[in-house]
């Protein structure tokens, strides 16, 4: 079976590392060259099967003539691939590609796409990228599919319109971490934060367990790369230090990884969005337990398959106003500023009623949850638990007795052999379909799944 895999990149990490592991586990069934926009930067198992197309990088002013891609193809392989499976056509970084994946369906190409992060999820700048594109970014077909990461993007996608049955859920597969044995007993629990420090990583949460569990010592493994973000960072690293909150920042600029999962006797997590959520499925092949936030909207399929999260919390209650805090006003005021924005940013028509609908999502009892408000009023509350620890005295739990269930599971179900199989699967499913006529999914109704008020965080602004 001959695999045309497509990606704006081959840089190291995220989508390329999906696509070296999809190669890896399909062995000897499939023969795959990946067209990419830039040759790779670093050592790749893909070095062999990557295709340089130029026009395929991220650029708002590139150009296909159409069905370039598929005489490249035609050239690389001697025939039409089987297959072509391209990753995140509709993202907004080079339209010029979303408009070629209409061209290759008209041309009746069998068609998986594979999305992990969407224009529509906060990313107002890409979705404008896309211009007229906006209503043709999802074609319709018996022969086009699309493969998503999560039950969530599959709901959102076959509410816009996607039938259920070109639709197909494919996790990622889960390379262990190193294995560890339990450290020895120490004065002080370390809680490890294997995270690359950006916003939505919701680092101001992690202070706040350290302000309210004094007796236990915090870690977080990596700062950001991004400049835009770095000083958002800063901050938090200075106000720790204010503070006197026993947290360590950017510990793997000095210490292995494999040294500091070692060290830890728990991770945790105190993400507000992932994609997949790996950080709820690596640990316990570490032997480690895992605490913090949960993400139901990504964990509950994990759940499906006999993951027990059930130590982790969905959400910190705070009330607006205490005897140590009065922040309802500022809240939503800063709300109301940020939701309008965000629906100004997407071209959509701004009413009230979607702030009152937000008021009544977010604050259903008086209270909100500590990872939807902004930094400064995350400082507030974190002040407050660094003067009383009682308030949330509750502290982490533990989740060691879930590690031999959980690594169990997570072995069986998200292995690369798994996957692999899978993958293999899904494209024999692709290939068995029939070209059609095409017809596109409700674009609007899709974006309005992403902007409905009741997921709105103050973090992802």
């Amino acid at each position: 079976m001959k695999i045309a895999i497509v990606h704006y990149h081959a840089r190291p990490g995220g989508v390329t590392r999906v696509v070296e592991r999809a190669v890896e586990s399909l062995g000897e069934r499939a023969h795959c060259l990946f067209f990419t926009g830039e040759a790779a930067t670093g050592d790749t198992p893909l070095q062999n099967k990557i295709r340089v197309v130029p026009n395929l990088g991220y650029s708002t002013q590139q150009k296909f003539h159409p069905l370039e891609l598929l005489r490249r193809a035609r050239g690389a392989f001697g025939s039409d691939p089987d297959v072509w499976h391209i990753h995140n056509h509709s993202l907004g970084k080079n339209p010029a590609l979303t408009q070629e994946v209409t061209s290759l369906a008209m041309a009746g190409q069998k068609i998986l796409l594979q999305i992990h992060d969407f224009a529509e999820d906060g990313r107002p700048d890409n979705y404008t990228n896309l211009g007229k594109l906006k209503d043709r970014l999802y074609p319709v077909s018996e022969h086009i599919h699309y493969a998503v990461l999560n039950q969530r993007d599959f709901d959102f996608l076959n509410a816009a319109g996607i039938p259920e049955k070109n639709l197909h859920l494919l996790p990622n597969a889960v390379s262990p971490l190193p294995a560890t044995q339990r450290p020895e007993p120490k004065a002080q629990r370390l809680y490890v934060y294997p995270c690359r420090a950006i916003r939505r990583k919701n680092i101001g949460e992690l202070l706040l367990w350290s302000a309210a569990m004094p007796d236990a010592k915090f870690a977080v493994t990596l700062a950001p790369k991004n400049p835009d973000v770095k000083p958002i960072y800063d901050a938090w690293v200075a106000f720790a230090e204010e503070l006197g909150l026993n947290v360590e920042f950017d510990v793997g600029a000095d210490t292995p990884f494999e040294e500091m999962i070692a060290q830890a006797d728990s991770l945790v997590t105190t993400s507000i969005a992932e994609g997949f959520g790996l950080a709820f499925l690596e640990p316990w092949l570490a032997g480690k337990p895992l605490v913090g936030r949960n993400l139901p909207e990504i964990t509950a399929d994990f759940a499906q398959h006999g993951l027990d999260l059930s130590t982790l919390y969905d959400r910190i209650a705070i009330p607006l106003t205490s005897n140590a805090w009065n922040i309802g006003a500022e809240f939503f005021q800063t709300l109301e500023e940020k939701l309008r924005a965000a629906y100004e940013a997407y071209g959509r028509d701004w009413s009230d009623e979607r702030f009152e609908e937000a008021r009544t999502e977010l604050v259903p009892d008086g209270t909100v949850d500590f990872g939807i408000l902004d930094e400064d009023l995350q400082r507030v509350i974190i002040r407050a638990a660094k003067e009383n620890p009682a308030m949330f005295a509750g502290g982490l739990g533990d989740a060691s007795g879930q590690i031999a269930n959980n690594g169990a599971v997570v072995q069986k179900s998200y292995s690369p052999e798994a996957y692999g199989d899978q993958l293999a699967s899904l494209y024999q499913t692709v290939l068995n379909s029939r070209p059609g006529s095409i017809q596109y999914a409700d674009g609007r109704k899709l974006l309005d799944e992403f902007l409905n008020p009741a997921r709105f965080n103050l973090l992802r602004t």
